[in-house]
């Protein structure tokens, strides 16, 4: 015959055993993300392709960099708040040296939505703050065609 203690026993590994497998089979929690459909808008693709025929062999383009990666700030300024205000932003284009990996152009295209008094607060700050880091900024009007030759003379000028 089962004695009170076996019984028991076999009681609590029975409910540890539960706990064990219900809590192993919990769903697994669902994001509310989907996938954007490109990662340029038409102006952006257009403006993107002008600039692979202009730049030299020697630089290559990024988009859509993270300000964050491209200007820091020290820890404690970043405790204070500089951090997540360059980290919220990216810079449309980034010229970067190919051997090197140097920064050396960021580039905004500037649309209509530039002249919006939150928008224009935004490119101060990014201008300023590229400028105190030393990282030259060439803005661009959006148009539906860009003079290749002239836009080349402003990135070359621009440059570092």
């Amino acid at each position: 015959m089962i004695e009170t203690s076996e019984v028991i026993l076999i009681a609590f590994v029975s409910i540890i055993l539960f706990l064990i497998v219900f809590f192993s089979f919990k769903p697994k929690e669902k994001y509310p993300y989907f996938s954007r459909d490109t990662l340029l808008t038409p102006a952006e693709l257009r403006f993107f392709q002008v600039l692979k025929t202009i730049i030299p062999p020697t630089q290559s383009i990024s988009c859509k960099v993270r300000l964050a990666d491209i200007i820091n700030c020290s820890n404690i300024n970043w405790q204070k708040g500089y951090g997540s205000r360059i980290s919220s932003k990216h810079i449309d284009f980034v010229l970067f040296s190919t051997e090197t990996s140097d920064i050396l152009l960021c580039i905004e295209l500037d649309d209509s939505s530039h002249s919006l008094p939150n928008r224009k607060r935004r490119d101060v700050f990014v201008d300023k703050s590229l400028h105190t880091a030393d990282v030259p900024i060439l803005r661009v009007k959006v148009s539906r065609g860009y003079d290749m030759a002239f836009l080349q003379k402003e990135i070359k000028i621009a440059c570092r």
